[in-house]
């Protein structure tokens, strides 16, 4: 693994930690129904790489000492791990002199996270989700210039890159402007059958051989933000498919902005459809409040209201927050903001307060159905009397917490992070 234009490249092949005798799943999956639950958020890489003790989890005792806890202190019946970049086939980049902290985490575990984590998880009386992210493919290492004056954040997203093989091997699925001149790196557009077909593909491949209890869907990316809300999505099935449906040509024809943003939630509708069919588990799904995808992403519509009233999730996780990072709070990409969204979660634009919303808006859409509703709450100071009053909200069935802020306050109170800063 030597220097490659000035950078140290590294394959990910997607079958790290995963043993021969890792057993297939068997017997039906079912989803507890009644009674209130909060789950915990598990970034497992974020844990290895900043965590001390115990809140580490580097080991399978460590990861079952925590999860009582979890279970005692925070209420929780479910966690959501995430699935390590490891697991994904992809490759990892690093500027010459550094390395990538994500992959160094990996390369230290011995265990199968995979095997391990369900079954600490029954023991401990917890629900295990397996947690995989949608918009966030990475991309390639930006050039020294772009670093010096434009990178994801000083910490750790300035000299160390990751990317899936599958933006590596399709960039035409990348979402594109309206001039297909420009890309989103890391987020591909679901007009395409084939990356759809793709993503499910990827996830039932991972969780078919484990008991994880359903699969979460993120919808967060840490992606460079749009420079307005409407930038993306232009890509040749969705601009073919508006001109069957409409007679437009979008590119060269002015065009109903919101027939268009209804458009590309279709295709994200169509994702769901298909990976119901396909999945013999629950499903969970985590989205920013509102009817849009939301920074940094775009004015692409969120039809949850049909994939609750089509019975398409298991769970719905809302205000979820793609500009700040729900471990360490690091602001992402805090120099590229964009504007132009109708509705605006990092300031409120467009949209009721947090509890309005949830009693006037989301209790009643999921009140009918069997769709279980949850409220992030990884990106906000805890306080008990919110807390409490927003589980007394009507069909609000839990709270998701940090496993890593619970885990690891003293460090996060200290601001050292020294121990996951690269060296030189």
């Amino acid at each position: 693994m030597g220097p490659t234009g000035g950078t140290e490249q590294f394959e990910g092949k997607g079958d790290y930690a995963a043993p021969a005798s890792t057993r297939r799943a068997t017997g039906k999956f079912v989803v507890q129904t009644k009674g209130a639950m909060n789950i915990v958020s598990v970034s497992w890489a974020d844990h290895l790489t900043f965590g001390e003790g115990d809140g580490r989890l580097d080991t399978p005792d460590k990861v079952a000492r925590r999860m009582r806890v979890w279970h005692d202190e925070l209420g929780a019946g479910a966690l959501h791990w995430r699935v390590l970049r490891a697991r994904i086939p992809g490759r990892f980049h690093a500027a010459r002199g550094y390395r990538h902290p994500s992959l160094a985490a990996a390369r230290s575990i011995t265990w199968d996270d995979f095997e391990e984590v369900p079954a600490r998880a029954h023991d401990a009386g917890l629900q295990a989700w397996m947690y995989v992210p949608l918009f966030d493919e990475g991309w390639p290492l930006a050039s020294s210039r772009e670093r010096e004056r434009s990178h994801h954040n000083a910490m750790h997203g300035r000299h160390v890159s990751w990317q899936s093989e599958l933006t590596r091997e399709h960039p035409e699925w990348l979402v594109v402007d309206r001039e297909g001149r420009t890309r989103q790196r890391g987020v591909v557009s679901l007009a395409y059958p084939e990356a759809r077909r793709a993503f499910i593909e990827r996830w039932t491949q991972l969780i078919a051989p484990t008991r994880f209890d359903g699969l979460f869907i993120c919808f967060r990316s840490q992606s460079r933000p749009a420079e307005h809300g409407d930038q993306f999505g232009f890509n040749e099935p969705a601009c073919a498919e508006f001109r069957a449906r409409y007679g437009v040509n979008v590119r060269r024809e002015d065009f109903d902005r919101q027939a268009w943003r209804d458009l590309l939630g279709d295709f994200i509708t169509a994702l769901l459809t298909e990976l119901r069919a396909a999945l013999d588990r629950p499903i969970g799904v985590g989205i920013a409040r509102g009817d849009l995808l939301g920074p940094p992403l775009g004015n692409t519509t969120l039809q949850w209201r049909e994939w609750i009233r089509r019975g398409l999730l298991d769970h719905l996780v809302v205000d979820q927050n793609s500009s700040q990072c729900p471990s360490m709070w690091h602001q992402l990409w805090p120099m590229h903001r964009g504007g132009g969204y109708l509705q605006n979660y990092l300031d409120g634009e467009g949209m009721p307060a947090l509890a309005d919303h949830l009693r006037t808006t989301y209790a009643p859409a999921v009140e009918a159905g069997t769709t279980r509703l949850f409220v992030a709450r990884q990106w906000r100071e805890r306080c008990e009397q919110v807390e409490r009053e927003l589980r007394a909200i009507p069909r609000v069935e839990g709270l998701v917490f940090s496993s890593f802020r619970h885990d690891n306050r003293a460090a996060i109170a200290r601001g050292d992070w020294r121990a996951g800063v690269l060296e030189k």
